[in-house]
């Protein structure tokens, strides 16, 4: 079972969802359990994933860990495989600087620069030297990075537009940002659940949180993306943007509910 697709819009999608190639979740079960006792190769490093760490609860997307790194953190090393493979020293950001996946980059690219967001100055003190960096706000010059990567990250700005435009700025000519965040997949729009009026937060839904490396009290989720996220890259200037589905027992990369794990691409 390989796939690696490209989808450009909502229609494009509804309609391959809606078709008889959408996998079910008992064949979806079949095919992470195969992975369970299949060899399998992580993407970039070429390392062997055994064995696996399943916790009880966890999904396919976060729960296939092998080497500290999932499933949905696969498919970003076998996007950036592809993409980077001509390029010996690319210039990478990423907006994580403590994550297992950071350190990994860090160790792969010697132009890799990772980063947190602190809140306050006892906090800096604290995370010192490690850089602190707003996504919407970066303090970086424009056409510097080749890559940026952002891992479960854009549904905590509260501006995602914003964050768009500044990774386009960064970004070089030809450039890509690439990255995962929660997904409406059957939603045309995204759902906003809080925002920030006047300089105080109002939600819109039930606040919800996640977790968060350096604060325990988790990372408010503003925005869940929906297909619109494509239309809202290109405003952002971006080229091109789509979603990329990938589903891999080489690379053990699978999602539940649908299969695939989701990646946004943009390439400026």
């Amino acid at each position: 079972m390989e796939l690696n697709l490209n989808f450009h819009s909502y229609e494009e999608w509804m309609e391959y969802f809606n078709s008889d190639k959408m996998l079910n979740e008992a064949k979806i079960n079949i095919i992470g359990t195969e992975m369970l006792f299949t060899k399998a190769i992580e993407p970039v490093t070429n390392r062997v994933l055994r064995p696996f760490n399943i916790e009880k609860g966890s999904s396919w997307r976060e729960g296939l860990v092998s080497n500290n790194i999932s499933s949905r953190l696969r498919a970003i090393l076998f996007i950036m495989q592809d993409i980077l493979r001509d390029d010996k020293n690319p210039r990478i950001y990423a907006p994580e600087a403590v994550t297992h996946f950071a350190l990994l980059l860090r160790g792969l690219y010697p132009r890799f620069i990772g980063s947190e967001y602190m809140v306050d100055s006892a906090q800096l003190k604290d995370m010192w030297p490690i850089p602190s960096e707003d996504l919407t706000a970066l303090s970086f010059d424009d056409n510097l990075f080749d890559m940026i990567v952002t891992n479960e990250v854009i549904e905590h700005v509260p501006s995602i537009d914003k964050a768009l435009r500044e990774m386009h700025r960064v970004l070089r000519p030809g450039g890509w940002h690439i990255g995962t965040h929660p997904f409406a997949y059957v939603n045309q729009n995204s759902i906003l659940k809080s925002e920030i009026i006047d300089g105080r937060i109002v939600h819109r839904m039930e606040p919800e949180y996640h977790g968060n490396p350096i604060n325990d009290a988790g990372s408010l989720v503003f925005e869940v993306p929906g297909w619109d996220i494509i239309e809202r890259a290109k405003k952002a200037g971006f080229s091109n943007a789509f979603m990329k589905f990938i589903i891999s027992k080489k690379h053990a990369c699978l999602a539940n509910e649908v299969g695939g794990v989701f990646v946004l691409c943009c390439q400026k």
